[in-house]
């Protein structure tokens, strides 16, 4: 492994061990060559790499300072977003960008199990944590008893899955894919990125008991900030 990625690897375990608080300064680039013993050019190499993906903001002249560490999430717990950024100690906020009771659009009908053009809730929000965006969901929500759902029951950092609960029809299960898209012009302006930036995108089908699709969802999380955990077992 190369020098510069190995020592990228030790800062990052000193961030998420909590070694290097956010905010914290890390030393000049030529104090630290003279700590690691390694050279300039890995010690420069490696911190352009922690910017690039969103752990430092350097700035000439003035240093480097250790902005976040990224948000872990796991795939083997069911969990929303809200639940996962409290439990890492962030403060959770919800921009609520439409809600609107639409014909449900043929791809979205297919993985709910419904006709085309029934009507489904459509919920669209830009999530932040500590005031730092870092996804878009859009959730299409049926209710199979015809329950509803109005704008108010989502205003502040209210989870979608924790109404879901409220209204019995709590999700148990899921099914998820995800892959890799480019930052969309906008998509990069709500999420504070540049046009092109890596994002992840998190597509799937909610379920609540009886296997019955409650939610057909898209989360596109911005790559520089995110990253999920896995847990297998051979």
């Amino acid at each position: 492994m190369p020098l510069y990625h190995q020592l990228r690897e030790q800062i990052v375990a000193g961030l998420e061990s909590g070694e290097l608080p956010m905010g914290a300064a890390l030393p000049p680039e030529e104090e630290l060559v003279q700590i690691l013993g390694v050279s300039r050019h890995t010690v420069r190499r490696a911190l352009q790499d922690l910017d690039y993906d969103g752990y430092l903001k350097r700035v000439p002249g003035r240093g480097t300072t250790i902005v976040r560490t990224k948000i872990s999430r796991q795939l083997t717990q069911l969990t929303s977003l809200s639940e996962d950024l409290q439990q890492q100690g962030m403060l959770v906020s919800s921009q609520l960008l439409a809600f609107a009771s639409v014909p449900a659009p043929a791809c979205v009908a297919d993985r709910l199990g419904i006709s085309a053009g029934t009507l489904v809730t459509h919920i669209y929000r830009l999530r932040s944590a500590d005031d730092v965006p870092v996804a878009l969901n859009t959730s299409y929500v049926w209710l199979p008893d015809r329950t509803a759902i109005v704008a108010r029951d989502l205003e502040g950092n209210t989870s979608l899955y924790a109404l879901l609960d409220r209204l019995g029809a709590s999700v148990v299960e899921t099914d998820r894919t995800l892959e890799a898209i480019a930052a969309s012009e906008e998509r990069a302006k709500l999420l504070g990125v540049a046009v092109g930036s890596p994002l992840l995108l998190v597509e799937g089908v909610a379920y609540t008991h009886n296997h019955v699709a409650v939610e057909y969802h898209q989360v596109v999380n911005a790559g520089k900030r995110y990253k999920y955990a896995l847990h297998m077992v051979r």
